[in-house]
């Protein structure tokens, strides 16, 4: 495996989430396991099911979200390192990857009750370390205060979090930041209904992902095609971005819950934006991760030196260095 998949369309819910689509990280070799594209479906109950796929051994197990349109394969890079010493679980969220759609709206509530049925129904054991980039980042503190029990620990990688867009703009930047978030429906609906009349193709992708998928392997393009060929997908998108502020932030003191929140340091120029507009990006984004790791007393916020936003895959290396001593402080807690 070569380089994460990364949907230039789907923006990532992160500051502003509508300006992070173009971050493409650099080309790698990934040495994560070939399970990852067996497509493993869970039962959860309802006539539903999710693809989930845990490999490894070892307490705590950890279980990974995603951001905005991605995959399993997000986690490439971090993957087989962490697998070595712990359980560790992948899994599409309903529309994405290889797991069938629903037909729920893709609320935070509706997402987080997937996942609590999916750690159920595959005999996952809690409490587990939370994993989530970007919007996974979002929907992880949502699953904790609802399901306190099953969460030991949360690492937030470069996540999205509520009010991350309040960037107080002025009316032109505010009118450009409309009209991203607009041009980001039109090319969804546009991608849905090019998927619907079987359009897409690896050669022509109709402005849907860049053409013959290079962030794949070969065998890899080819296997995961259908997955941009679906319509549920890029509706799953706009649906996910549509309704994530039903998501208001925290509302729970989190204790001394364990917690790592990893902040990028590159922050690309939004073309046409003013120097105010990327600056105000940037001092939120850092004033959002700073308040998220002080809701716990054992909450840290580390920036990652020469990263990005998929920093997983631009710098792999301390991002695992950081998990890693992270993990040491998870199972050193006493149990409670």
């Amino acid at each position: 495996m070569r380089h994460l998949p990364i949907c230039v369309l789907a923006l990532t819910a992160l500051l502003p989430s509508l300006a992070l689509a173009r971050e493409t990280p650099p080309k790698m070799t990934a040495g994560s396991s070939p399970e990852l594209l067996d497509r493993r479906l869970i039962d959860i109950g309802g006539g539903r099911r999710l693809n989930m796929v845990c490999i490894g051994e070892g307490a705590p197990t950890l279980v990974f979200e995603q951001g905005l349109g991605g995959t399993i394969l997000d986690w490439q890079y971090i993957q087989a390192d962490l697998s070595k010493t712990n359980r560790t679980c992948f899994y599409d969220r309903a529309g994405y990857g290889q797991s069938p759609a629903s037909d729920q709206p893709r609320t935070p509530k509706n997402v987080t009750d997937d996942l609590h049925a999916l750690l159920r129904k595959a005999g996952v054991r809690t409490p587990v370390v939370l994993i989530g980039h970007s919007i996974g980042g979002r929907y992880a503190p949502y699953y904790y205060e609802r399901f306190p029990a099953d969460v030991a620990g949360m690492v937030l990688v470069d996540p999205g979090f509520y009010g991350q867009d309040d960037l107080n703009l002025s009316a032109p930047d505010q009118a450009l930041f409309d009209s991203l978030r607009d041009k980001a429906y039109a090319k969804w609906s546009n991608c849905a209904a090019k998927a619907r009349g079987h359009e897409i193709t690896l050669e022509a992708p109709q402005d849907c992902f860049r053409a013959n998928l290079p962030y794949y392997t070969r065998d890899e393009a080819a296997r995961m095609l259908p997955v941009y060929q679906r319509p549920e997908r890029w509706e799953t998108i706009a649906s996910e971005y549509g309704h994530i502020d039903e998501d208001k932030g925290p509302q729970k003191d989190w204790g001394d819950l364990p917690l790592l929140v990893l902040t990028r340091t590159a922050f690309p120029p939004t073309p046409g934006a003013s120097d105010a507009f990327n600056q105000s990006v940037e001092a939120v984004l850092k004033r959002g991760h700073a308040a998220l790791a002080a809701r716990s007393s054992r909450g840290r916020n580390i920036t990652v030196p020469d990263s990005n936003h998929y920093m997983q895959a631009n710098q792999p290396a301390p991002v695992l260095a950081a998990i890693r001593d992270f993990l040491a402080e998870v199972s050193a807690r006493p149990a409670r």
